[in-house]
């Protein structure tokens, strides 16, 4: 008996993680019946909206769907969207246009077999109370606002795909594909996951989003963290001390460790720590430059420090990096010395 899959299609809803998904198990159903020559499709797969009209996502492309939220019974396998936010910010206003969803999710999620979504989508199984004292996964810009919003979910700020009772969230945009693939091995068994991925070209071996992290730009509200971490930035190659940094401002350092935690949850010199390794990230990317130089324009002078803190914070060597994010084959050549 096929497994019922429902696609929720939701106004606004970003049309790669609907009609991706959709292609995804199409392939699979077409392995199954290659390889098993199994009597059906291993997966019904049907797109719905709230009320069986057609919606536009967020791209202005309009799709049809085969029928209502209405038709999914309990021990389906639900696909709740993902949605276009720019930035923490915009999350508060996004709920408010979700909250027929949310309502929905809340009355009827604990009924289904699963529901899966990933990046924005995890916040609306969030706000609909299904994860409370659970674990969840988004994007990584969206994670502090995650664990703000619900401090009685745990965030894992590295997971690619994380479980939480009936409940599977993923990461940033493109992880649809990693949810997918986890649903599909749920229903389906590793090895038949594994070949689809294969098939696909898929990257079935993501175990953490750290490395695509990026440190942005913040507007902090305290004029002294804003002229701070200008100057932090004008000054990585330094090897300074937070006297220096607090005299640059002019408060006294324990001043300004308070206000740094009170406006952005950060110490002056775990924020330091996280600007470095930002620049050594694009060192890697953008330069030949031997690791030992990198570190020396990244403020340290201990290669071997400097390489440990690189791997806590991107939970691969620079080595791996360099080789995963740079496609140049003159780049590959000098990963002897890194």
């Amino acid at each position: 008996m096929s497994r019922r899959i429902f696609i929720l299609a939701v106004d606004g809803a970003m049309a790669s993680s609907l009609v991706g998904n959709r292609d995804l198990f199409m392939v699979a159903n077409m392995i199954a019946k290659n390889t098993a020559k199994s009597a059906g499709p291993l997966f019904d797969v049907r797109f719905v909206s709230m009320d069986g009209e057609a919606i536009e996502c967020v791209n202005g492309c309009r799709m049809e769907v085969d029928g209502s939220i209405a038709d999914i019974g309990a021990g389906d396998t639900l696909f709740s969207p993902a949605f276009m936010i720019p930035n923490a910010a915009s999350v508060g206003e996004n709920l408010l246009q979700w909250r027929t969803l949310i309502n929905w999710l809340s009355a009827h999620g604990k009924d289904l077999d699963l529901i899966a979504t990933n990046c924005s989508g995890s916040y609306a199984v969030a706000e609909a109370g299904l994860l409370e004292g659970g674990r969840v996964t988004t994007a990584w810009w969206l994670q502090s606002e995650m664990q703000r919003r619900y401090p009685n979910i745990q965030v894992d700020r590295d997971a690619i795909c994380v479980y939480s009772g009936n409940v599977l969230t993923g990461a940033g945009s493109s992880s649809y594909l990693d949810v997918g693939l986890s649903v599909i091995e749920k229903y389906a068994g590793k090895p038949f996951a594994r070949l689809l991925a294969k098939y696909m070209m898929l990257d079935s071996q993501r175990l953490t989003q750290a490395p695509y992290a990026i440190l942005s730009l913040f507007d902090s509200s305290d004029e002294v963290v804003n002229r701070s971490e200008q100057w932090i930035r004008a000054n990585l190659a330094r090897d300074f001390k937070i006297e220096d940094l607090a005299a640059s401002v002019a408060v006294s350092p324990r001043t300004l460790i308070r206000r740094f935690n009170n406006a952005i949850g950060e110490s002056p010199q775990g924020l330091t720590q996280k600007l470095r390794i930002e620049r050594s990230k694009i060192l890697l990317e953008t330069t030949q430059l031997r690791f030992s130089e990198i570190v020396q324009r990244c403020g340290y002078q201990d290669e071997s420090a400097f390489r440990r803190l690189f791997k806590r914070y991107c939970q691969m060597t620079p080595r791996e990096y360099r080789q995963r994010f740079v496609r140049s084959p003159e780049l590959h050549e000098i990963k002897t010395v890194i």
